[in-house]
């Protein structure tokens, strides 16, 4: 019985294939594209779940608030927290820190930067994280002070394939032997490291301050908690653990620290803290994903119910001659869910492949591994299951439910079929298309405006001269003695042709800056937190940056850390000049302040500009002259047609200067913009998913307006007969289309304000909602309808009458 039902189902799909066809690829597209979408929120979401203890794994962020001052939100926290948490609250089964590095790791002549992706971390971290050894063992990995932890692809690039365990890696002028060879992390793992290093050696080098130190931040520090705890209730607790530790300094210094306890989970996904891990996802970018996915999906089924409903009118007159040879209701049921079946098979089939073959392109755009988003596991099949059995029942809810209850004395009266009241049904298919152009604008209206947000971040005057500018970075740190090399070293630089100039600094625009302590008034109490920031006499001046009020450095007296008397002359930027008090920047000229012990006399207000992307406000950064060797920046402002020339004979003072360290450049426009690689990346994904959404959507439209006119072919000619133009025939056909694409704008249109409003809400520059930006979706797809349905709407108006009056 089921054969003969897929026979006559596959009967009807060859007796209309234009209607079958565009059943079919719109079901087929909407499911591709869901697919993709799902599988990329499925990647992003399984972040940290290979950790056998994930559940009771927490990081311990903090929000420090200045007196006045908004909270500051931090993803790591000071170096003494951990072992006073472990002290104080038997909850805590373990506690590890991580500290990130920079630097130069040498085997042999083998040097290699490994800036980043090198960390001290105490050996407790081995009984919290799941990380698989290949060599060694957990227990006995970190347990001398110079021991070392290394990952497999670190131990090939130094010593191939030769054994790693017991050999020696050269870091920071320390030695450290590897005692053990773990394998490289999966892609959704939000800790990523090349090598790790005892933390109880950290200690050492910093005489105890990186396990004593309740000022000094930059410790990522995470707990294992006991089975059956309640973060909730400890995190509760730790109001009273920061006043028990820093209450005095707090009071003291005009500021409050909370204690935040946030799941491993949620770090990758749903951080809200600043100076994150790198790779961390946006909350907000995937949560826009999962909505472009269910509504591309919903679009496709719309469809699927649309277009089916419309043809199963068509078939009235075949259930009344059905139900007179004896069918059951029972049997008009299966037939029908049957063809649906059928073509949601066909359509599911089409998709599988279509995803299949786009993966790859899609994985490249997201940079990331096909695996990594290949369709596996059972929650894969269980979704795929559902949406099937949903796309089958729905599409075949109407004739299977409805048709198969027809009287057949009313289907057999007209030669049409049957030509009663389907008023409801018609309500139906309009109220669906309305759904669908409503999902269809809200999807471009979210597109358009990330663009127009994209174009004005790229666009905006920075505050600062980025263009032309190649950057080479020291990641050696340069002894004292070595400041006549550096002096000769940028002299040198600048006898190359096409070098304009060359400066020296700490940090460059693009970058965070990475130093940050605290000052005040001389005459008051309340620190507040700025970003430092070493620049030599001619970095103001390269990078065409405004002073406001006050002067550049001019020979001034470099920072010494050994001299605590020295009185340090420093700028301040706009931003610092406000938090600090001064009530306008020329008042902050000539002012001291206090750094810890230090005095610094203010001689010069900078003009706020971009140090990082627009989707940060402006910190407060105070600028101080620093020694060249304690700079690893050289900024060459470059005018040349030969680039790769320049860069080669650059390398070559490089190497003649420092032969120890490697060389190391970037063009800074291109540094900076990586700063929007997520964002471009972002953007292009939702203009190809809304160019999907379109395309679904308007196969719809296609489909009902070649069901609309084939109605009314008899009404079509009658009206030519009796003088009607093409033009007012042409309209005839498509106002009623065009009201409802209206309709769906009305509901559409405040949906995506709002969207694009709270979007907005994340960048700390950002455009204006104007209802320009609102409108362009709704004229897009407006313009996109009319032409869709002009096609048939011209055909039929131009057809002969007198073939259109013998249809009937």
């Amino acid at each position: 019985m089921f054969k003969n039902y897929l026979k006559t189902a596959w009967r009807n799909l060859m007796k209309n294939k234009t209607f079958s066809a565009i059943i079919v690829m719109g079901l087929a597209i909407g499911i591709a594209a869901f697919l993709m979408i799902a599988n990329y929120l499925r990647f992003e979401y399984s972040f940290d779940d290979f950790h056998a203890k994930k559940d009771r794994i927490f990081r311990l962020p903090m929000i420090v608030t200045e007196k006045g001052g908004e909270p500051q939100t931090f993803a790591f926290t000071y170096p003494a927290v951990a072992p006073a948490i472990k002290k104080d609250f038997p909850e805590v089964s373990e506690v590890v820190r991580f500290r990130k590095r920079w630097g130069i790791v040498q085997h042999g002549d083998e040097k290699i930067n490994e800036s980043g992706f090198i960390y001290f971390a105490d050996p407790s971290v081995f009984r919290i994280f799941s990380f698989e050894f290949q060599k060694g063992a957990p227990a006995q990995a970190l347990t001398h002070l110079n021991d070392a932890v290394i990952s497999q692809s670190t131990a090939t690039k130094y010593f191939g394939n030769s054994e790693a365990l017991g050999k020696t890696l050269r870091f920071d002028n320390e030695d450290y032997v590897v005692t053990g060879v773990v394998k490289d992390f999966p892609a959704n793992s939000h800790l990523q490291f090349h090598i790790l290093l005892n933390f109880n050696k950290y200690i050492q080098l910093t005489n105890g301050n990186a396990n004593t130190s309740w000022g000094w931040s930059d410790f990522y520090t995470y707990v294992l908690l006991k089975e059956g705890t309640d973060a909730n209730a400890l995190e509760a607790k730790l109001p009273a653990f920061a006043e028990k530790y820093m209450g005095g300094r707090m009071k003291e210094d005009g500021f409050s620290v909370t204690f935040k306890v946030q799941p491993l989970k949620d770090i990758h996904t749903r951080s809200v803290y600043n100076y994150e891990l790198e790779g961390s996802g946006n909350l907000y970018y995937l949560k826009y994903l999962g909505i472009a996915a269910l509504l591309i999906l919903l679009i496709s089924l719309i469809n699927h119910v649309n277009l089916s409903t419309a043809h199963s009118l068509e078939r009235s007159r075949e259930v009344g001659v059905r139900k007179v040879m004896g069918a059951t209701k029972l049997q008009l049921v299966r037939q029908f869910l049957a063809e649906s079946f059928l073509v949601n098979l066909l359509g599911m089939g089409i998709g599988f492949l279509l995803y299949s073959l786009v993966l790859p392109k899609f994985a490249q755009l997201i940079s990331r591994n096909i695996a990594d988003l290949e369709a596996t596991g059972a929650w894969f099949w269980v979704a795929a299951v559902t949406v099937f059995m949903v796309s089958t029942l729905l599409a075949g809810f109407y004739p299977a439910f409805v048709l198969s209850s027809f009287q057949p004395v009313k289907t057999l009266k007209s030669a049409a079929g049957f030509s009663g009241n389907n008023k409801g049904s018609n309500y139906l298919r309009k109220a669906l298309v309305v759904l669908q152009f409503t999902a269809a604008i809200i999807l471009t209206g979210g597109a358009i405006g990330f663009y127009q947000q994209l174009r004005f971040m790229s666009s905006r005057d920075l505050g600062v001269n980025i263009r032309q500018t190649l950057v080479l970075e020291q990641t050696v740190n340069q002894p004292t003695g070595a400041m006549s090399t550096v002096e000769s070293f940028v002299n040198d630089l600048g006898k190359i042709p096409g070098v304009r100039t060359v400066s020296e600094s700490t940090d460059v625009p693009g970058n965070e800056v990475g130093s940050s302590t605290g000052f005040r008034r001389i005459n008051s109490n309340d620190n507040k937190s700025c970003r430092t920031f070493g620049i030599d006499e001619k970095f103001i001046p390269d990078y065409g940056i405004t002073m406001v009020a006050g002067r550049n450095f001019d020979k001034d007296q470099p920072f010494n850390e050994a001299d605590s008397l020295q009185v340090l002359n420093v700028i301040i930027n706009e931003t610092a000049s406000r938090i600090l008090g001064f009530g306008s920047p020329d008042e902050a000229i000539g002012k001291m302040l206090m750094q810890a012990e230090r005095t610094c006399k203010v001689v010069g207000v900078m003009f706020d500009y971009h140090q990082q992307s627009l989707q940060y406000s402006f910190d407060p950064i105070i600028y101080y002259p620093a020694r060249h060797t304690d700079m690893g920046m050289y900024s060459l402002k470059v005018e040349t047609a030969d680039v790769p020339g320049l860069v080669a004979r650059t390398k070559d003072v490089w190497n003649k200067r420092f032969p120890g360290s490697p060389f190391q450049y970037f063009f800074l426009d291109d540094h900076f913009d990586r700063q929007y690689k997520n964002d471009q990346v972002f953007s292009s994904v939702l203009w190809w998913f809304t160019v999907l959404s379109i395309v679904i959507a308007g196969l719809g439209l296609f489909g009902l307006s070649l069901y609309s006119v084939a109605k009314r072919t008899r009404e079509i000619g009658v009206r030519k007969v009796l003088g009607a133009t093409v033009t007012q025939i042409f309209l005839l056909i498509t106002r009623d289309y065009l009201k409802l694409v209206l309709y769906a704008g009305l509901v559409a249109i405040p949906v995506a304000a709002w969207l694009l409003t709270s979007w907005m809400e994340d960048y700390a520059f950002h455009i204006d909602i104007s209802p320009g930006i609102l409108l362009y979706p709704l004229v897009l797809i407006l313009l996109i309808a009319v032409v869709t349905v002009a096609y048939q709407s011209v055909k039929a108006a131009l057809a002969n009458p007198v073939n259109s009056l013998r249809t009937e």
